[in-house]
């Protein structure tokens, strides 16, 4: 077995090893955590609650940019307090960080027992039974490639039991330059559409109503297999499963939606009509400094193009203030562009120099305290479109799907419209007797928020 012998993996307690996991970053990120926990579950481990309460701690890393790394490290040093402390008895730092920094942080941080890559998550009971065996030794676990997960892969989700992320591609096959993406995860590789379908089938059968499809550029699904409708007849498929009651898309390129899925989107109720779709910039020049393509009248086109296709349609974005050659004017023409286009949802990044990138060689750079200034007054802008938008909602009836009691809230329950995006885009706070998790309920809309709702419940469908 590939985590080894029942005693290899004894607890101090004379049960098994407990094992707990720091997931970081996105949810592809949050993918291979889940397959490592699975791994770690078939093998024999015990998942812990929490990291303070294992004896096998995971940092699972992002490295995308200078934030996300920052976060990391902070979370590798407190992992490593933890074993100081003595409980945790092995420490293993795996995901993007590692992979793209193989040379330097074994030497930086010895107190870390294995570094895993982005290839070597199926392996996580060997590594895990080395780690606890003989620390110190045998620390790097790192590939040039990066692994894809597979249907019959045992995953220990990290969701809610009714919501689970569904990665379908790994790498990208764009050159945008301020992104390391590409240099971290490879390129372009799409899972068989038999093999995504077999998967999403098992999660309905276990009880999963919402799937979110996955990967660093969706659209591109099937691509590198010459299957260019890949997406369309993969969604096609999945929209024939039982059980399900939504199906999302994450990170769409906006140069790459076909017209096949806009009609898709606006004939079949249970595709979410929402779309998650980095535009990055709006001015022409800086958007072929970024080697995305596309200027502001092709964006205003397909955003038209795609609300008048779809009118009920949710579109969530993204923007990068600061990068290298923004001056007034392309910043000016950014927040105007924001102004009239009212998105639903949006982020907004301030840029930061990446090693290995092509942007970090462009000037006149943009001073970070500006690039901020520039996140703070979008990020105002938006603020005062989402009150606005919510506000118009308030009287009337919605539906929602529960996801549980809220954390911060007790006594209410925490749902979401098919607008709003697990964990990332709010959710409707539900007063009233509301059915359990994995339920949907209609309720009306009573207070809107920047980003939440508080409604009451007007019916539970049978």
């Amino acid at each position: 077995m590939a985590g080894g012998t029942g005693a290899e993996r004894r607890g101090g307690d004379g049960g098994p090893i407990t094992v707990g996991v720091v997931n970081l970053g996105c949810p592809k990120n949050q993918v291979d955590a889940e397959v490592m926990l699975g791994q770690l579950a078939a093998a024999g481990y015990r998942i812990a609650e929490s990291p303070e309460e294992a004896e096998l701690v995971i940092v699972n890393t992002c490295g995308f940019i200078q934030e996300a790394k920052e976060e990391s490290i902070q979370s590798i040093l407190a992992a490593a307090e933890l074993k100081r402390r003595g409980r945790c008895r092995a420490l293993v730092v795996s995901g993007c960080l590692p992979q793209r920094y193989a040379a330097e942080l074994p030497g930086l941080l010895p107190e870390v027992d294995a570094f895993l890559g982005t290839g070597e998550f199926a392996r996580i009971g060997e590594i895990a039974r080395t780690a606890l065996a003989t620390p110190g030794r045998d620390r790097v676990w790192i590939t040039a490639r990066t692994a894809l997960p597979t249907a019959d892969l045992p995953r220990r989700r990290l969701t809610p039991p009714h919501v689970a992320y569904v990665k379908v591609a790994e790498g990208c096959d764009h050159t945008c330059s301020f992104c390391a993406i590409p240099g971290i995860r490879g390129r372009l590789q799409s899972r068989p559409r038999a093999d995504v379908a077999a998967e999403v089938r098992r999660l309905a059968a276990e009880g999963v109503r919402e799937v979110i499809l996955v990967a660093q550029d969706t659209t591109a699904y099937g691509w590198d297999r010459g299957e260019p409708r890949a997406l369309v007849r993969l969604l096609e498929e999945l929209l024939q499963v039982p059980g399900l009651a939504w199906i999302r898309l994450h990170y769409l390129y906006p140069t790459r939606i076909p017209r096949e899925l806009v009609r898709l989107l606006a004939a079949e109720p249970r595709l979410c009509r929402y779309l998650d779709l980095p535009l990055q910039h709006c001015d022409g020049r800086i958007l072929h400094a970024m080697r995305r393509g596309g200027h502001e009248t092709s964006l205003r086109r397909l955003v038209d193009g795609l609300r008048a296709a779809v009118p009920d349609l949710v579109i969530r974005t993204s923007f990068i203030t600061g990068f290298p050659g923004e001056g007034r004017e392309e910043f000016a023409a950014l927040h105007r562009f924001l102004e009239e286009m009212r998105f639903d949802r949006v982020g907004v990044f301030c840029y930061s120099d990446e090693e290995g990138t092509g942007a970090v060689a462009l000037k006149p750079k943009v001073p970070a305290r500006i690039a901020e200034a520039r996140r703070a007054k979008l990020m105002a802008v938006q603020a005062r479109i989402a009150e606005e938008r919510g506000r118009a909602l308030i009287g009337s009836v919605q539906e929602v799907l529960v996801d549980g009691p809220s954390p911060q809230f007790p006594e209410l329950m925490a749902a979401r419209m098919a607008g709003q995006t697990f964990e990332v885009d709010g959710c409707v706070y539900v007063r009233g007797p509301a059915p359990p998790a994995g339920r949907f309920v209609q309720v009306r809309i009573r207070e809107a928020f920047e980003h939440d709702f508080v409604g009451e419940v007007v019916e539970v469908p049978q």
